[in-house]
């Protein structure tokens, strides 16, 4: 008797993941909610909210590459990224025990980040990222749907210059000039800017990490190596996975 085969032809599971995603974008379309709620806390604001003086709180941002983002001169921080760094300061000081920031340990991962290579996506993975790349161009015919200023399509969230500046505690001549001046990602509908949320926080992050890495940070140039290695990773998958569609490999 002939074993039955549990692999599904690529048009069905072609179909299949091309429903849920634009399910998925509908649904993000008519619920018009917020998916991103973190808040972020200045640097006098979180002094205030843990104890800890803002000078502590500046030397722990570079000795312990606390997360933040830097808006300029200021720093923003993320209450649930900082929870970590700051409990490990009110239990052990500027101790180690569990050596994450030894100089030679951080090296050696930095330089296992430029030797190992991650294991390839599976292929509806990558059908998901190039679906989801397609579907940008009809969430952008979509927009009209919701006049609001803030929109949801498939999870990311579009800001006015306006709201971008409120939720990134700055002015929106600061977000203006990132965008002009530093190439913060964004969109232009006929005069007016926007900034997709996702996108300008992972930009904020990558400059910020980037900045105490050309200062000469080892523990800031470890995040920045493995933004840097996910990327290449992220975008080495997408092309092979593009050769194999067009040669009609999987």
């Amino acid at each position: 008797m002939p074993k039955q085969s549990n692999i599904f032809s690529f048009e069905s599971l072609f179909e299949r993941i091309l429903t849920e995603e634009i399910s998925n974008l509908l649904d993000n379309f008519s619920n018009n909610q917020n998916l991103n709620n973190n808040k972020y806390l200045t640097l006098k604001e979180l002094s205030v909210s843990t104890g800890i003086g803002t000078y502590t709180l500046r030397q722990l941002t570079y000795s312990r590459a606390m997360p933040h983002r830097r808006v300029r001169s200021r720093l923003i921080f993320d209450e649930n990224e900082v929870t970590g760094t700051i409990t490990n300061y009110k239990n052990y000081g500027w101790n180690d025990p569990d050596k994450n920031w030894d100089v030679k340990t951080v090296q050696s991962e930095i330089d296992n980040l430029r030797k190992t290579k991650e294991s390839p996506l599976m292929i509806d993975e990558i059908l998901r990222k190039i679906i989801r790349e397609e579907l940008t161009n009809f969430s952008n015919e979509l927009k009209n749907v919701n006049k609001k200023d803030k929109e949801n399509f498939y999870g990311r969230t579009v800001l006015t210059i306006k709201e971008a500046a409120n939720h990134f505690r700055t002015s929106p001549n600061t977000i203006y000039s990132l965008i002009k001046e530093e190439g913060m990602p964004h969109f232009k509908i006929q005069s007016r800017f926007y900034i997709v949320l996702e996108e300008a926080e992972a930009y904020l992050w990558r400059e910020t990490a980037k900045s105490y890495a050309t200062e000469g940070n080892i523990y800031w140039q470890r995040i920045l190596q493995r933004l840097d290695w996910e990327e290449k990773e992220r975008n080495l998958a997408f092309e092979n996975a593009l050769k194999r569609l067009e040669h009609g490999k999987f």
